[in-house]
């Protein structure tokens, strides 16, 4: 084997390596940040459950107004 095609197929090597690393890297990334948009999107939830209950609620309080002055 020549010199040259050592050194080619080391860089080659290199290169795939460097590869394999930026793509773990990203596909941990983005796992960190799908958990973080999971994490937001439930508080999200979380708080139009509430409003719903505070909607439904200033209805019914607006209703028993309504009969009780009306």
């Amino acid at each position: 084997m020549s010199l040259e095609l050592i050194f080619s197929i080391v860089i080659q090597l290199i290169a795939v390596g460097v590869f394999i690393g930026v793509y773990r890297t990203t596909i941990a990334f983005m796992q960190i940040q799908i958990k973080e948009l999971k994490d937001d999107m439930r508080k999200y939830n979380n708080i139009l459950e509430r409003m719903i209950r505070v909607e439904d609620s200033t209805k019914s309080a607006h209703e028993r107004l309504d009969r009780y002055l009306g």
